[in-house]
């Protein structure tokens, strides 16, 4: 999501194309080393400041719902922490521990906690998001993974993720909270909504994104591998209109009382984009701050 409105027209077309189009595209893996390269990395941190706020406000306010008082969340694929230390601004009450396989990524998100005075309440450490039983605390109340899982190379690998957030999920009685891209329909989709979303961005970000797009696993494979992998039920949300967002989360077990939220309110733009989102990603339901 853009800080400024996107093109109407450019948009349509994009909602049209997609629309009349069944199916889905063949799923391209993201290069091995796209988030290893300098430039990239740098690209994704600081467009993380500013467009992408609205999803990581959304994406808090989820997680927040099930995260209880004083409770602990182990998110995969941190990247460079860009969303937990969002969500450790809003929730101070919360312990998060963030994994990520690229150490220049682990590297710049622990020199951003440090700065913002959250270390080491929020951790950043090198972890491999298909075996990480043996990296959570001694608690965790939420299993969370924001636009990430579809770095991962195949379906198998999303399979063995799927059977290690269900491991420490049940060992701990938590909760889990996924947010993801959907794969595209039609080829020009993933060229173009980065250029209709983010048209100020680095060209390496644009990149990233149509890479990001390209790699994500369809809503169905998605469900399905979740359905498969988890005991108890999974919830399952594709944005509507736009149907190139997913959402999928199972309730934790926990009786304690939910954290208080103390995020600042967004900026109007902000907010008009998170509204949207929140629009169509409807089902999901967020912590009531109101």
């Amino acid at each position: 999501m853009n800080m400024s409105a996107p093109s109407p027209l450019r948009l349509l077309s994009l909602l049209f194309r997609e629309y009349c189009r069944s199916g889905s595209l063949p799923r391209c893996p993201e290069p091995d080393d796209i988030m290893h390269d300098t430039e990239s990395v740098r690209a994704f941190h600081e467009q993380g400041e500013s467009s992408l706020l609205p999803v990581y406000h959304f994406n808090a306010l989820a997680t927040s719902r099930l995260l209880p008082e004083g409770g602990t969340v182990v998110d995969l694929g941190s990247g460079s922490g860009q969303y937990i230390s969002y969500l450790a601004a809003c929730r101070p009450d919360a312990r998060i521990l963030g994994l990520d396989l690229s150490p220049a990524m682990v590297e710049l998100g622990t020199e951003k906690m440090v700065r913002e005075r959250l270390y080491p309440r929020v951790q950043l450490s090198i972890g491999d998001m298909t075996c990480f039983r043996d990296l959570v605390p001694d608690r965790v109340d939420v299993i969370s993974s924001v636009f990430a899982l579809h770095h991962l190379p195949d379906l198998a690998s999303l399979e063995r993720c799927f059977l290690e957030m269900e491991y420490v999920r049940r060992l701990y009685t938590g909760a889990v909270w996924i947010f993801d891209h959907a794969r595209p329909k039609h080829p020009r989709t993933a060229e173009e909504f980065p250029k209709i979303f983010t048209p100020s961005a680095a060209a390496s970000f644009q990149r990233d994104s149509r890479n990001s797009l390209l790699a994500s696993f369809s809503f169905s494979e998605m469900s399905d591998a979740l359905d498969g992998s988890f005991s108890p039920k999974v919830r399952h949300v594709l944005s509507r209109i736009l149907c190139l967002y997913q959402a999928h989360w199972v309730e934790g077990g926990s009786v304690e009382p939910r954290g208080v939220w103390k995020g600042e309110p967004l900026a109007p733009a902000a907010r008009e984009n998170f509204r949207g989102l929140r629009r169509i990603m409807g089902g999901v339901p967020l912590h009531d701050v109101t």
